[in-house]
């Protein structure tokens, strides 16, 4: 096994990644660079070796396609100015992997991960280098990888940590001390759950296939549009379906199939859901699965198809996970005895507490909002303090100017937020 990296020479597209790190360094005044440096993570900082939960027969998972298991870190650093010129705030949602060939611009989504985390699954994209190393391309074949001779998806850092690869250490000379493969950025690290280093799955979404052969639509939905993960959803209005297996909301000029509005208003309708924001469509993900998906203001509803169509599942989209929340207010809290205006949930190690608990507790509890995922925080919208929860499908915002008024508490336009953030609408 070779011990140092091999060098080849540099691509245009590492070139090019170089050249604007070496523009930023150029535009930074001298005196800023402590406090906001273009340096990789992987040059600013050792991790904290975590030897707890690092056990041997982890140190190597293949789990298909391009999808591996790799030891993380939180890479924090709040503050500080990832190898793409993107200084790092609290919430932030992006990954560091260790290689400039695959470092996306600021706020740009060239390069994704899919993230997995007991059950939890976000995606992310790379706006930083390390941990540990800058030319660690594990997720390329053997014969393609800068440390070569190394299995693909096994990082160096990993064969250094079990195996003494390079003498146990980086491409730095720094000793090794637990084997991690990637830094998650704070709002990532918290959306998955995760409380400290540990081992997820991690999946290369540039290496999955753009595409692939799809089955003939089922009965009943041979006219809805197909749209791949990666394309904007049928959000533009369009013209009413007349004959007879569709409600139309002219609020926003889409259709809604039977099967889902029935469940609409027997279910809470535009108060829990609101109104949609898209027609029905069939969604083929990066994994396989074909989703059938509708978009409303608050949320996302889809339909189970794979049982058949009479009738299909329902499944409501637990929205929350990818909504905002400080990253303080995810922090989980220690259990206390049960009052009558809080409750401590285990499941989650969250609580609810006063006006949102007796909100939540009357307007349909678990089964409309799920179990907490934050606890409350507040924020100033337009001049007005707002106080807000997050919860596994929903937002609940209580209104201190609007006690006593039907208006006193809302529902967070998640559905909105969802289709904003990934740059689907403004």
């Amino acid at each position: 096994m070779q011990n140092t990296p091999t060098r080849r020479p540099l691509g245009w597209h590492q070139l090019l990644v170089l050249a604007g790190v070496l523009t930023m360094l150029l535009a930074v005044p001298i005196g800023s660079l402590a406090q906001e440096s273009a340096t990789p993570a992987s040059q600013r900082h050792t991790p904290t070796p975590t030897p707890t939960g690092v056990e041997d027969d982890n140190r190597y998972a293949h789990l298909g396609g391009a999808t591996y298991r790799v030891y993380a870190y939180r890479e924090g650093l709040v503050g500080y100015t990832t190898a793409n010129g993107h200084v790092i705030q609290p919430e932030d949602h992006f990954v560091a992997l260790p290689c400039f060939c695959v470092l996306s611009s600021d706020g740009g989504n060239e390069f994704q991960v899919r993230i997995s985390y007991n059950g939890t699954e976000v995606v992310a994209p790379v706006w930083d280098v390390g941990p540990w190393n800058t030319d660690d391309n594990y997720w390329d074949a053997p014969e393609d990888r800068e440390w070569s001779g190394l299995p693909q998806g096994y990082p160096q850092a990993a064969a250094a940590y079990y195996e003494g690869h390079n003498g146990g250490t980086d491409a730095w000379g720094r000793e090794v001390g637990s084997p991690g493969g990637l830094d998650i950025g704070d709002g990532t690290f918290y959306d998955l759950g995760m409380t400290g280093s540990d081992w997820v799955e991690i999946t290369f979404l540039w290496q999955e296939p753009r595409r692939y052969d799809l089955p003939p639509l089922p009965f009943g939905f041979e006219n809805i549009a197909t749209i791949w993960w990666d394309e904007r959803p049928p959000l533009d209005p369009t013209a009413e379906i007349t004959d007879g297996t569709h409600g139309f909301f002219w609020e926003t000029g889409h259709n809604v199939h039977l099967y889902l509005l029935d469940y609409y208003w027997a279910n809470g309708g535009w108060q829990r859901f609101g109104l949609p924001t898209s027609e029905l469509h069939r969604k083929p993900e990066p994994d396989g699965r074909l989703r059938y998906v509708q978009y409303f203001e608050r949320t996302y509803i889809e339909l189970d198809l794979s049982r058949g169509t009479n009738p299909p599942g329902i499944i409501v989209g637990n929205i929350g996970y990818d909504t905002y929340a400080p990253v303080e207010s995810q922090r989980y809290i220690e259990p206390f005895p049960e009052t009558p205006s809080t409750r401590y949930y285990a499941e989650t190690g969250h609580s609810l507490q006063n006006g949102l608990k007796a909100y939540w507790e009357a307007n349909g509890s678990t089964e409309y909002f799920g179990l907490p995922l934050s606890e409350e925080w507040s924020e100033e919208v337009d001049g007005r303090k707002v106080v807000m929860q997050r919860f596994q499908r929903a937002r609940l915002e209580w209104w201190p100017d609007r006690v006593g008024q039907p208006d006193e508490f809302t529902r967070g336009l998640l559905g909105v937020e969802l289709l904003r953030s990934n740059g689907f609408i403004e």
